[in-house]
């Protein structure tokens, strides 16, 4: 349906499990609400947040394998591309250069128009030399040697009408210029090669994180249904291709009879074509390296929190055997800990606003755990509790 916000997949399946989980905390509330079984609540917490941390770490393998699935492809397609711009070089560059070596010994052995014609010949022969090296270089992916202000400096000085607004970075990571630079190649190639003579306009816009271009040219009537299907268009959607693998965008349209070309280069890529062969991790390791260390901050924390609250407040099971109702409370005094349990969970039976009652963990692994109750009045023992034998519902 039109209208509707759709969230990519990953967005999607992360929106669904918090909900899942927000309606799960509800239900529990309401039942710890009605019941107050303190102890099983508490359990299903620390279980619903080992759901939720699993359900995170299954979602981020997830989005690792799509990665690592993506950068597969990714180096096989540029890996194909350089072996096919190899095969090409080999190919055609050698025998285009024959052909013009044999129209250059025709132009010197006649004369009139077949002269003519075998310069001609040998013209179009050395250009179609140079268009294909160009495209070779840019399958290979090679490093431009010409700066920006170099390629419009030289254009300008042939003719070419190019105007500049906005301002773009003096210094851009090399990465970033390169990408901006083969938009800019791209862009004023088509503009040379299908509006000749028209000018062209350049608009830089910087952000903090991305360097966004965009390049007008007016179209000849006749060249702009021409241009929606044309080699041009697919050269752009293959650098926009090139653009998207470092989180870049490029789009290309036809708007009140000119031809616009509007790039998004991010200055600091999530990847690029040269570093997509490197980082073949499998998701799995990914995934395990990313957990390990909000993992081992949670054992830490819960090994802390399991030493202070036993810290000093550990009664045997032995010692707690040897108390009996009725003895002094100076002499279970000196039976028990100096310290009491901090973690009162379990719910314990009323007992008399005059009693005076201690509690004392066994030590219970994760939380330490009260679960000996010793209550006395007037200096005597008058109740002992071992809590592990009563419901803790």
């Amino acid at each position: 349906m039109e209208g509707m916000i759709r969230l990519p997949p990953r967005a999607s399946t992360v929106a669904v499990y918090a909900v899942a989980c927000v309606v799960l905390e509800v239900a529990m509330l309401g039942w710890w609400a009605a019941t107050r079984a303190t102890v099983l609540f508490v359990a299903l917490q620390l279980v619903l947040v080992v759901l939720v941390w699993l359900g995170l770490l299954v979602i981020r393998y997830r989005g690792f394998r799509h990665d690592y699935e993506q950068a597969i492809a990714t180096n096989a397609i540029l890996a194909d591309r350089s072996r096919l711009a190899d095969e090409l070089h080999d190919a055609l560059g050698h025998e285009l250069s024959l052909i013009a070596l044999k129209a250059g010994n025709l132009q010197v052995r006649t004369t009139g128009a077949v002269q003519e014609q075998a310069a001609d010949i040998r013209r179009d022969v050395a250009k179609a030399v140079e268009q294909l090296h160009r495209a070779l270089e840019s399958a290979r992916e090679d490093a431009t040697s010409e700066s920006i202000d170099a390629m419009i400096d030289r254009l300008t000085a042939s003719g070419v009408s190019i105007s500049q607004t906005g301002r773009r970075p003096p210094r851009l990571p090399t990465t970033v210029e390169h990408g901006l630079h083969q938009v800019l190649r791209e862009t004023l190639t088509n503009a040379l090669t299908h509006a000749p003579g028209r000018p062209v306009t350049i608009a830089y816009r910087t952000d903090p994180d991305v360097v966004a271009v965009e390049v007008r040219n007016p179209m000849p009537s006749d060249q702009i249904q021409r241009s929606r299907t044309s080699t041009s268009a697919t050269g752009l959607d293959a650098l926009g291709r090139r653009l998207a693998l470092s989180g870049g965008r490029l789009d290309h349209m036809v708007e009140d009879g000119e031809f616009v070309v509007a790039a998004r280069i991010p200055r600091h890529p999530t990847s690029t074509p040269a570093d997509v062969g490197t980082r073949r991790r499998s998701p799995l390791r990914r995934t395990v390296a990313s957990a390990l260390v909000p993992t081992t901050v949670a054992v830490l924390v819960l090994i802390g929190f399991y030493a202070w609250s036993t810290h000093d407040d550990v009664v045997e099971d032995s010692v707690f055997a040897r108390l009996r109702v009725g003895i002094p409370a100076p002499t279970a005094e000196r039976l028990l800990p100096p310290r009491q349990a901090p973690v009162r969970l379990v719910p314990t039976h009323a007992h008399d606003p005059d009693w005076s009652c201690a509690y004392y963990t066994d030590g219970n692994f994760p939380l330490g755990l009260a679960v000996f109750e010793v209550c006395s009045d007037e200096g005597v023992v008058v109740r002992l509790t071992d809590l592990r034998k009563q419901s803790w519902l």
